[in-house]
């Protein structure tokens, strides 16, 4: 069983299979199934195609998928919901009727754009409900979210080239972002919960709101805060430049604090259980203590 799954594995990753390690645990359930039915792992190996057969069906799938830009406009919105339904293929939306009059959705060719209109909205009460359904196909080229007095909850995977996310005023859940080049994160007075953060370069800044991330991959990284905390959990030891005015910024583990630069006036920043650098308050109260 290890053998072949290994070998499975490796012949995935050859293929640059982006999915690799689902097809694999697929795989892995099949010998939990047959053991349980007694078959030894040749007899189960048996009923499997070859590994060739595997990866070539793997790639077709893969060369059937689109890659969608898309730009969401949320300010019309009080909550929307990102979804993946693998029952259709593509993107959809499911919005109240009402909201039609305030919002449309242009697309052109793979750009999809949640569009408001402004005319429309600027001196009008919006409390609409909304949905995005993310098709079994569907990858993202540029992702754009920008968001004012909508909280938003994301219950699936967002693989893109490029995300951006500004946010005023709405409490963000549930996010799992995987960005090719770069993801940057503007915040201001919401709370954004992030269960994955993974990008080569990430920029994230928060005026007043808290962020909070489970597990952080980068190669470079700028966090700036004013009086929001930022907290992450699992972090890579990535490059990091940390600015602060008043807010507190915390990785419990994983960064290198040889690799984290910091300024910061009265927030506190914390790295591993350690703070790494005091700020300049507390470093003129001690300059008076004799």
């Amino acid at each position: 069983m290890e053998k072949f799954l290994e070998e499975l594995r490796k012949a995935l990753e050859e293929a640059n299979i982006e999915n690799g390690e689902e097809i694999v645990a697929k795989y892995l359930e099949h010998f939990s199934v047959g053991h349980e039915a007694g078959m030894t792992d040749e007899e189960i190996i048996e009923r499997f195609d070859s590994i060739e057969d595997i990866v070539h069906n793997a790639i077709d799938e893969k060369e059937t998928l689109s890659r969608y830009d898309v730009i969401l406009d949320l300010e019309c919105f009080s909550d929307f919901k990102i979804v993946k339904k693998d029952e259709i293929s593509g993107i959809d939306f499911e919005i109240e009727e009402d909201a039609y009059k305030y919002v449309s959705v242009v697309r052109e060719g793979r750009r999809i754009h949640l569009k408001s209109k402004l005319f429309n909205t600027l001196f009008k009460k919006r409390n609409f409900e909304g949905t995005m359904f993310i098709g079994r196909n569907v990858l993202f080229g540029e992702f754009t979210i920008n968001n004012v007095n909508c909280d938003m909850t994301c219950d699936c995977k967002i693989m893109c080239s490029d995300f951006s996310l500004s946010n005023v005023n709405g409490d963000i859940e549930e996010l799992d972002l995987v960005a090719e080049e770069i993801i940057v994160i503007n915040n201001t007075n919401g709370d954004i919960e992030i269960s994955r953060l993974e990008a080569p370069h990430v920029k994230i800044s928060t005026v007043s709101g808290d962020i909070h991330i489970e597990e952080f991959t980068a190669d470079e990284v700028k966090l700036s805060t004013v009086s929001g905390d930022i907290s992450i959990e699992l972090a890579t030891g990535a490059e990091y430049n940390i600015n602060s005015v008043s807010g507190d910024v915390r990785i419990e583990a994983g960064a290198e604090d040889s690799k984290v630069k910091v300024s910061t006036v009265s927030g506190e920043v914390e790295i591993s259980g350690k703070v790494v650098s005091e700020s300049v308050s507390e470093k003129i109260k001690k300059s008076f203590k004799w």
